[in-house]
């Protein structure tokens, strides 16, 4: 259950992040600003896929455990 929760945990973390993006894209074109840009969406893309990892891990071993 655990491994579940900080699964949905990371996917909903590395949506925020993903939506953050947007938001200082706009504050305007700069080194920094382009730099905290491609942080932010490679962040939020990184914690989405170990999010979904985790709870693929979970749901199969809850498949496996009622077989048993």
């Amino acid at each position: 259950m655990k491994k579940l929760k900080t699964g949905i945990t990371l996917i909903v973390l590395g949506n925020v992040l993903y939506v953050s993006k947007d938001f200082f894209a706009n504050i305007g074109s700069s080194a920094f600003g382009d730099f905290t840009e491609g942080f932010l969406l490679g962040m939020g893309v990184g914690l989405n896929v170990i999010g979904i990892i985790l709870v693929f891990i979970h749901l199969d071993r809850e498949a496996k455990k009622d077989q048993q």
